[in-house]
């Protein structure tokens, strides 16, 4: 008797544990994976997202008491799971045209997806609730089909940039009536004002006054404008290869003009969002000072 009322007053802690839960998310299903769903509109015929696909919608992502992204664009690969229960595994039961909200465990979708932890970690609300439209998909292998066509067109782009180097550097020497030879590394180094104090050598500390331009006479970084010079440790690849080679030929008070072919810049990777790639560059340059360099901390 006495085992039946205890397997009896489980049995109710049970039911009154379940209907507390059902309560709290009250109108909504469970997964199987664990979160909770509710769907607004169905479309039960039209595509629904795969692995690998990218699905486009609008969402909405909130806590009970607070909006924290209202009415914005979607457009998300579809992974693997980071967690089981996770945002991924919840868009895979919508098809293209549903309307659902999801309710998702905070911590664990901050952790996964945000890689930090939970803004509300005093609150004993640990549920997001995600409204979302699906508005569209692209299928994996559209999507492939289209980054293989992006990135052939980008490798076009490129070599287009590279055949097209040798050709605008000569023509600006050419116009310009640069007379001097360039290096071995293509660098043209044009002094313009002989510097009579201490050279510039490895391992100094120099000072340098500058300004950027690109073969169209384009200024794109000027330490003149600033009122504030540079200041680097020659020999210690602080600078792009082409400044370390010519303000090496400098003494204090000299002025230069560098052309500088894309390799011995910023080569093929350009620095956005100025200076594309293989793009020649044009610097005057002006060497204020050259002084020892500090010697290195001690780390604590």
């Amino acid at each position: 008797m006495k085992n039946l009322k205890r397997f009896m007053f489980l049995a109710l802690a049970i039911i009154v544990m379940g209907s507390m839960a059902s309560c709290k998310h009250q109108g909504f299903k469970k997964d199987k994976s664990g979160f909770y769903y509710k769907f607004y509109e169905q479309n039960d015929t039209a595509a629904q997202p795969d692995l690998g696909d990218v699905v486009y919608g609008v969402f909405t992502m909130r806590t009970l008491d607070s909006t924290l992204i209202e009415n914005a664009p979607l457009e998300l690969e579809i992974g693997e799971s980071l967690y089981e229960g996770d945002l991924y595994a919840a868009l895979q039961i919508m098809h293209v045209g549903d309307s659902a909200t999801f309710i998702l465990n905070a911590d664990s979708m901050f952790h996964y997806y945000f890689g930090r932890e939970y803004d509300g970690a005093n609150s004993k609300d640990r549920d997001l609730y995600f409204d979302v439209k699906l508005t569209s998909l692209m299928p994996k292998a559209e999507k492939e089909a289209l980054q293989e066509q992006q990135r052939r067109e980008y490798q076009h782009w490129m070599d287009s940039l590279k055949n097209v180097e040798d050709s605008l550097l000569t023509a600006y020497v050419v116009n310009n009536k640069i007379k001097v030879k360039p290096t071995a590394t293509g660098l043209y180094i044009v002094h313009t004002q002989v510097g009579k104090g201490a050279p510039a050598e490895a391992g100094k500390m120099v000072s340098v006054h500058y300004e950027g331009r690109l073969l169209n006479g384009q200024v794109f970084d000027s330490s003149i404008q600033r009122g504030e010079p540079i200041e680097f440790v020659l020999g210690q690849g602080q600078v792009i290869p082409g400044w370390e080679e010519g303000i090496a030929t400098l003494r204090e008070g000299g002025k230069a003009t560098f052309i500088i072919p894309s390799e011995q810049a910023y080569g093929a990777q350009g620095a956005y969002p100025v200076i594309f790639p293989y793009t020649p560059l044009v610097f005057d340059v002006e060497l204020l000072s050259v002084k020892d360099a500090p010697a290195p901390t001690m780390p604590q």
